[in-house]
């Protein structure tokens, strides 16, 4: 039966010609958003490094602008930022209170740094509090004062792409040439040397794959030059939404003139997910569309040859062929006929990850996807025959008599 489906479809090949084309699209799309779902799914199963419940942002601005800031020195600002600390830390929803910036909220890149990392400053008691996992080295510590290098963590991605494994990692200095403003390349102003690696830091969040990241230790003076200042404060569990305005009052009671704003890592989280996933789904949405087109006009395509060939169908019936085999006959050509388009999507949907012209799709979620898009697309395309085989079984021999 095979053979001869491949025969009757090489005849009607002009014909069927339509519908390979429009299937060989539908699977291309399909693996597409497929091996993207695969590998975000992926991605978000991966650790994430620290952890974001009952983890508030505390955002503080000072009202007067970068350059007169910069020409006082920052010394109050400084002095500011450390009296909003210890007036923090003494509330008693407070578990912990570092300077430290929002994770979700955009990557910080340091172009001096090998592999241009994600750059973030903070210190070993924040870390400590979001269940950061050191795996080799060392902490922060009072050693590090007073240095002439600047004490680095780095995650065991960046250790893995630069050095090869996690103990090669430990005291190599990992900075270069500083570019300046104008694009003049000058020697960096200090040394940064990794003291320790940590297991994972996946700054922009569950989504995106893991990425070469660095955490520099955070020094008195280090938010002079910034006009606005981050600051990661843990809550004991059980803590309401009224303690973030409990938090701005108690900064605006240190700097009066500063604006403060608290934003929970939860709803940054919320947030980022949100912008990930709502590009996903209208793609999804458009996609299903033009599926159940290709669907229907499928549908379309085989009512109308089951009409063309009522002479053939009924001469079957004629010669003994039951409803049950003139149906299995409709549902296989179909079927091959999907196959072509599926094998021609495939040899288009291959291109993605053998020229690696996306970073979401490669090998690793390529094979799973075009074994998924081609289950979907060959079921769709019987659940498309079922009707028009239906048709086709109810032939009678009659029919073939009738038909001019």
């Amino acid at each position: 039966m095979f053979r001869h489906a491949l025969k009757l479809i090489w005849n009607r090949r002009r014909s069927s010609r339509l519908v390979v084309v429009e299937i060989a699209a539908a699977f291309v799309i399909t693996f597409l958003l497929t091996a993207f779902a695969i590998e975000l799914v992926g991605n978000y199963r991966r650790p994430l490094g620290f952890d974001y419940e009952n983890v508030l942002s505390v955002t503080v601005q000072r009202g007067d602008n970068v350059y007169s800031m910069m020409q006082s020195g920052g010394e109050s600002y400084s002095e500011t930022i450390e009296g909003m600390l210890a007036a923090l830390r003494a509330l008693p929803r407070t578990d912990t209170v570092e300077p430290m910036p929002a994770p979700y909220s955009g990557r910080t890149m340091r172009f001096n740094l090998l592999l241009n990392p994600a750059v973030v400053g903070t210190t070993t008691e924040a870390l400590q509090a979001i269940g950061t996992t050191l795996v080799a080295g060392r902490w922060f510590g009072p050693e590090d004062e007073g240095q002439t290098y600047r004490a680095v963590l780095v995650n065991r991605t960046f250790a893995e792409q630069a050095f090869g494994s996690d103990a090669s990692a430990l005291g190599q200095r990992i900075d270069g040439p500083f570019v300046d403003p104008f694009g003049v390349e000058q020697p960096s102003p200090r040394e940064f040397r990794v003291v320790g690696v940590i297991e994972e830091f996946r700054l922009q969040g569950e989504f995106v794959p893991s990425a070469p990241a660095v955490i520099e230790r955070h020094e008195p003076g280090d938010e002079r030059g910034y006009q606005t200042f981050t600051l990661m404060l843990k809550t004991v569990p059980g803590t309401d939404a009224g303690f973030a305005g409990q938090i701005v009052e108690t900064a605006r009671s240190i700097a009066p003139d500063w604006n403060a704003s608290v934003t929970s890592w939860e709803q940054l989280r919320a947030s980022s997910h949100r912008n990930v996933t709502l590009p996903l789904k209208a793609a999804a949405t458009i996609a299903a569309f033009f599926i159940a087109l290709v669907v229907m006009g499928l549908i379309g395509v085989l009512w109308q040859d089951v009409v063309r060939r009522t002479q053939e169908i009924g001469l079957r019936r004629a010669l003994g062929a039951g409803a049950a085999s003139v149906r299995r006959q409709i549902q296989l050509e179909t079927l091959v006929v999907g196959a072509f388009g599926v094998l021609i999507g495939a040899a288009i949907a291959i291109q993605f990850p053998l020229l690696e012209l996306s970073e979401l799709v490669d090998w690793a979620s390529s094979v799973p996807a075009l074994v998924l898009s081609a289950a979907m697309i060959l079921l769709l395309v019987l659940l498309g025959a079922l009707y028009p085989s239906w048709l086709a079984s109810r032939r009678e021999p009659a029919d073939a008599l009738r038909y001019e």
